[in-house]
């Protein structure tokens, strides 16, 4: 019995989704404000990001991100790895670079757009918090998480530490601190059980030209 339990689960073929996310970091993050508002595509088979300017993709699996410009028609690659010291250039922020990792409160229990979710807390203390929604109606998505925390690595290298407790697909994120309260940095937008548009979504598109380096896609 246990067996052909673990048969099925083994040969279970993967729940096919489509989470549609939006994200706004340049509101706590000046810096990010060339980018704007960020739609984020989470397949099974990888993430896509699509901004004003600039879209971006990386296949479950790869350790790279491929980066797009549509209006030059050009793309290159960049190392995950390369995200982290990318944003510390851009951002001038030390206190946030120096800050000591942050407890998270144990999970609650509650929903977020009627889909079942559970809020983790980063408690900074008296400054303020940060509430991290995520669910499991769908599966963790290994290549965004991997992407996330290469991201949050960059620009506060303390709460990158915290968040590795953190399971889940994430559907909402709130900062709550002097400046920004109740402020949205990461917003559910669909979820959707299928996996339809994603080769398109994770392919470059026609008639691009690999740019050797990411400054002439940048530009």
């Amino acid at each position: 019995m246990l067996f052909a339990l673990a048969f099925l689960f083994a040969t279970a073929r993967p729940v096919p989704y489509h989470v549609q996310l939006e994200a706004n970091p340049a509101a706590p993050f000046p810096f990010l404000s060339k980018f704007g508002t960020v739609t984020l595509h989470v397949y099974p088979a990888g993430v896509r990001a699509e901004t004003v300017w600039l879209n971006a993709f990386s296949r479950l699996g790869t350790t790279h991100v491929t980066v797009e410009n549509p209006l030059g028609r050009m793309y290159t690659d960049v190392p995950i790895a390369e995200i982290t010291s990318l944003l510390r250039k851009m951002s001038n922020d030390q206190q946030l670079q120096d800050a000591a990792p942050a407890p998270i409160e144990a999970p609650v229990s509650g929903n977020v757009a009627g889909i079942r979710a559970r809020r983790y807390r980063i408690a900074y203390g008296p400054e303020g918090w940060i509430d991290v929604w995520t669910t499991d109606v769908v599966p963790e998505n290994r290549q965004l998480r991997s992407i996330v925390e290469a991201f949050v690595r960059g620009i506060a290298p303390a709460t990158a530490s915290s968040i590795q407790s953190i399971t889940g697909m994430p559907v909402y994120v709130e900062l709550n601190f002097r400046r920004y309260k109740k402020l949205p940095l990461l917003q559910l937008k669909t979820i959707a059980f299928s996996n339809v548009g994603q080769e398109k979504a994770l392919s470059t598109g026609r008639l691009y030209i690999k740019a050797p380096m990411l400054d002439a896609v940048w530009k």
